[in-house]
Order: structure tokens, then C-alpha cells, then sequence
């Protein structure tokens, strides 16, 4: 571990979602590989995570104020776009870096920032097409040790999970099981919606499903998708543009693009007919989540880190 002279601060690395964990996971990083000291910057009291995700350090919180009082030039700022509304590019003297996660949770994006990186291919083409701002890729990383697939097909449910936390979801549903009426006279699928569960949780409901229904239109990567892809499930629904960095149609999953609800009903017919038929797209989905390990996270953040921030 080199020891580096410098403190990282990480803005909202206890959020309950995701995209915060990334951060964190970033913060963890600098900890680990170059011995600085980590800060979490909240701006809001909240339960570090909610209890949804398990954090190996206890990082000590810090709020705005302080981090402006002792922050300095050597030292490293992380964020996600939402913040971009502080305008901490232009207020802290310190190095910036800002992971690039999304496109859509925020308005306009603070380009004072020192260093960018983008989640998905599809971020980074967003991010120089809007903002002519180059950026390399760093995909984020799921918990194989949590996600993975340890019970056999025919052992597992029928039902098709949907996560339910997205206001766009239920006309989308709607949509489809109209279109999906139309089509076929065979009785409707049968989903099982979820929500606020931890990451444990999560994990083990994908392993006892064979599939996973994802109406999101638009991701900076999707998380939850390549979850149950490790888990085993057959993803089917729209390839939400982020996707694309790990979807391959047809081999590792059943995914249109977004609005295609034909093609997506006549997919759910097909599964649900022959459900046997989906195990090699489950081994393949399976393959395929075996690339976004932590191990391969913290190696392509190191690189970025020692020929960027840390020289």
C-alpha cells in the first residue's frame, strides 16, 4: 500500500442508494491502496445506508462546513453529477473527481470539475455529446459474493420479479400485459414486485427466480439487472441505453430497446411456454457478471488514481 499525503472526502458515501455505495467503495480504495484518510461529507443525518449495504470501514462523517474549513489543494473531493447544484468545482481548492453514474438525475452538470469518469459508454457519449467532456470508462462492480447462482433451474420460481421503486414502472407494465393480451390468449404472466429490501435480501430472492423483468427506459449502467444476471435470472425488458455495456441480445438475455412492447410481450410468451428452454441464457448471464468484480473495480481505479490524482 503506498501512503499518499493527502485526505479524500466523499460526498454522501452513506446514501441509501447505489450510486452513493460507489462512492464509498471509491473512498474505500484511496484507504486501501494509497493509505490516505477518508471523510464522509453528509449533508443530511441518515442511517448509513439504511442498513442496505454493508461498508468494511467506519469512515467519520463530516458535514459542508467543516470539510471548507480544513479542505486543501492536495487533497481529493469525490462526487456523483446530482451534486452539481453545490458547485463545488468552482468553491473547493482541492482536486475534484466526479464518477458519472446517470444522466438523468440531475439538470445540468458542473464542469469545473478536475478529473470525470464515466459509469457506461453510454454515460461517457452523453457527457461528451452534451458537455464536450472526454471521459474514460470505469463500470461498476457487484458483490459476487453476495450475488451469485447456487440453486439449480428447475428448482426455482416462475414468477417474474420486478423491482418496484420507479414511478415509470406501472404504465409500462400496464402497457405491456395489454399488449401481451392482444397477442396471446394464454392466461397473464404473474410478476412478484419488491422494494426497500437490503442487499442481502435482494440477493436472495433473485437466486430462488428464473427471471427479472427491468422497464427502467434509461440507466447509467443498471445495477440490478447485472445482479440478477450473476444470480442466475433471465433478464428480459428494455436494454435502458447503460445496459449495453454488458446485455448481449439474445445470448446473455432477452432485451429490446426501449418502447419495443411486440417483441418484449412475445419474449414473455416464449419463457413463459418453455421455461425450460432460458438455462443457457442463464449460464451465459452468469459468465458474463463474472467481469464486474471488485477486484476488477478497485484494479481499473487504482490505475486511474495512480496516473491521474496521485502522481
Amino acid at each position: 500500500m503506498m501512503s499518499i499525503d493527502s485526505r479524500v472526502f466523499v460526498f454522501n458515501g452513506y446514501d441509501l442508494f447505489g450510486g452513493s455505495f460507489m462512492l464509498y467503495q471509491l473512498g474505500r480504495i484511496c484507504f486501501e491502496q494509497f493509505g490516505t484518510q477518508v471523510f464522509i461529507v453528509q449533508n443530511h443525518n441518515i442511517s448509513r445506508g439504511k442498513q442496505r449495504f454493508h461498508y468494511q470501514y467506519d469512515f467519520p462523517t463530516i458535514s459542508i462546513y467543516n470539510m471548507r474549513r480544513i479542505i486543501k489543494e492536495q487533497d481529493l473531493f469525490i462526487c456523483n453529477p446530482v451534486q452539481s447544484p453545490h458547485s463545488f468545482g468552482s468553491m473547493l481548492s482541492s482536486k475534484k473527481l466526479m464518477y458519472l453514474q446517470g444522466v438523468t438525475n440531475y439538470s445540468r452538470l458542473d464542469t469545473k470539475f478536475d478529473y470525470y469518469v464515466s459509469a457506461s459508454r453510454f454515460v461517457q457519449e452523453t457527457t461528451r455529446s452534451k458537455y464536450g467532456i472526454n471521459t474514460p470508462v470505469i463500470n461498476p462492480y457487484i458483490n459476487l459474493s453476495i450475488f451469485h447462482h447456487d440453486v439449480s433451474w428447475k428448482q426455482r420460481n416462475n414468477e417474474i420479479l420486478v423491482l418496484d421503486y420507479k414511478i415509470d414502472l406501472q404504465p409500462s407494465l400496464n402497457r405491456l400485459l395489454e399488449v401481451y393480451h392482444q397477442k396471446y390468449s394464454d392466461a397473464l404472466p404473474e410478476f412478484k414486485k419488491v422494494s426497500n429490501l437490503t442487499q442481502r435480501e435482494w440477493a436472495e430472492i433473485l437466486t430462488t427466480h428464473k427471471f427479472y423483468l427491468t422497464l427502467s427506459p434509461v440507466e447509467g449502467f443498471g445495477l440490478p439487472s447485472l445482479e440478477a444476471m450473476a444470480s442466475g435470472c433471465v433478464v428480459l425488458g428494455w436494454d435502458s441505453y447503460g445496459g449495453r455495456d454488458y446485455f448481449e441480445p439474445g445470448r446473455n438475455a432477452l432485451v429490446v430497446e426501449e418502447g419495443d412492447f411486440d417483441q418484449l410481450a412475445k419474449y414473455l410468451h416464449e419463457i413463459l411456454s418453455f421455461p425450460g428452454h432460458n438455462l443457457n441464457l442463464s449460464k451465459n448471464a452468469v459468465s458474463t457478471a463474472k467481469n464486474y468484480s471488485f477486484e476488477s473495480f478497485t484494479e481499473n481505479w487504482q490505475d486511474f488514481l495512480e496516473q491521474n490524482v496521485f502522481i
